[in-house]
């Protein structure tokens, strides 16, 4: 069984309020995602998909903010990963992705930590990393700043992946924020009104998507050389990107 690692958090790391759905309300953010509100089934299938045809090589990946694990299992399956390192703050949640990654016969680490240190600990280079639905609690800077980070931890034919909340071209974040909202009360069946509200809440408070050339350009101002979006949720509401070193 694998260990889980502790790494000295910074004062404030684990009290941050974005935090706060995954954190207390496990439950609720377990239903979004085992009902695919998000497209996660899609968005791991494309994943697959690019790590098997464009990624024909043995691979590192670092998974930051990877929660339980449950999803990232699938779009490993059939690849040459040789190493999976996968780092959150909720030790409950990696409690879970213990479980969940048995399936996979690489080496496996678990480390309760903040990403945004992991990210700037150059101590063990990583061929692929994928950041998904955590990105967008940052501000342009700190994401900026944190794809900098990213980008020279990743080897020299390295990877950086994400699946983010993507703003439409010209549309604002309010636009963005009623649009998201009117797809979440007219579909998520499997919530209650309350936990409408609790998700939506965080969603209005936390949320800070870019627009899909503004992610390839923090990308690029950051130091990748190009990026592209290979796949889009059939909602339009989040998109993944891959960055190339």
């Amino acid at each position: 069984m694998v260990d889980i690692q502790q790494r000295e958090l910074r004062e404030g790391s684990a009290e941050r309020p974005e935090l706060e759905i995954f954190q207390q309300q496990w439950n609720l953010y377990r239903k979004i995602v085992d009902n695919d509100y998000f497209s996660g089934a899609d968005v791991y299938r494309e994943f697959n998909r690019f790590l098997s045809a464009e990624i024909a090589r043995p691979f590192r990946l670092l998974d930051l903010a990877c929660g339980d694990a449950s999803g990232i299992v699938g779009a490993l399956k059939g690849t040459q990963i040789v190493h999976y390192h996968g780092v959150d703050l909720s030790l409950p949640a990696l409690e879970l992705a213990k479980r969940h990654l048995d399936v996979l016969s690489c080496e496996i680490k678990l480390e309760h930590a903040d990403f945004v240190d992991v990210a700037r600990d150059r101590s063990h280079r990583r061929d692929i990393v994928w950041f998904g639905l955590s990105l967008h609690h940052l501000t342009t800077l700190r994401k900026r700043a944190l794809m900098r980070d990213i980008r020279n931890l990743v080897t020299a034919d390295g990877v950086f992946a994400i699946y983010e909340p993507t703003l439409g071209d010209g549309e604002n974040l309010p636009a963005y924020l009623d649009r998201f909202e009117q797809f979440a009360r007219g579909t998520w069946k499997a919530c209650t009104s309350k936990e409408l509200d609790l998700a939506l809440e965080h969603v209005r408070s936390c949320d800070l998507p870019e627009t899909g050339g503004d992610w390839v350009a923090l990308a690029r101002e950051a130091g990748f050389s190009k990026g592209e979006e290979i796949f889009r949720a059939p909602t339009d509401l989040f998109r993944m990107f891959v960055f190339r070193a």
